[in-house]
């Protein structure tokens, strides 16, 4: 693995590492809780994360995984135990996908999404990318929930 590929790998890792750090005390029933009716909850966050990573990891290990990343946020109901599951493989097969990548596959196309055309190397960015943005939502729905506002 190169360099390049190596310090993606590692900011990856440090991220699923600074999400499991705010999942890991939490109790079922605080991955459930809702602060607002309108508000996901942690459970739904990172079922999401999870399934974009999939999808963005079969891409790139080319056996594309065909999921429906929104399904969580329009979901009533969620198996806590499984996400958590699911989490930890995708970042396992992550690992697995990112060390067999070459610097010229880095070039290669992959995806074309809402931004646009992606190769290899912005899709991995791209996927570390959105993993930060999910992940700032975390503390915010755990404060809301440990401190509900007023009416």
């Amino acid at each position: 693995m190169n360099e390049e590929l190596s310090d993606m790998l590692s900011l990856y890792q440090a991220m699923h590492s600074s999400v499991d750090q705010m999942i890991e005390p939490l109790s079922d029933q605080e991955w459930l809780s809702k602060p607002f009716p309108t508000m996901n909850n942690v459970a739904a966050i990172v079922e999401h994360i999870t399934l974009v990573e999939r999808k963005f990891l079969g891409v790139l290990g080319g056996q594309p995984d065909q999921v429906d990343a929104g399904a969580p946020f329009k979901a009533t109901s969620w198996d806590v135990s499984a996400i958590k599951e699911n989490y930890a493989k995708v970042a396992t097969r992550a690992e697995e996908i990112m060390i067999k990548l070459s610097p010229e596959e880095l070039d290669q196309h992959a995806a074309k999404l809402g931004i646009g055309n992606l190769n290899k190397r912005q899709l991995v960015v791209y996927l570390i990318a959105h993993t930060a943005h999910h992940r700032g939502q975390i503390p915010i729905v755990k404060k809301l929930n440990a401190n509900p506002p007023q009416a």
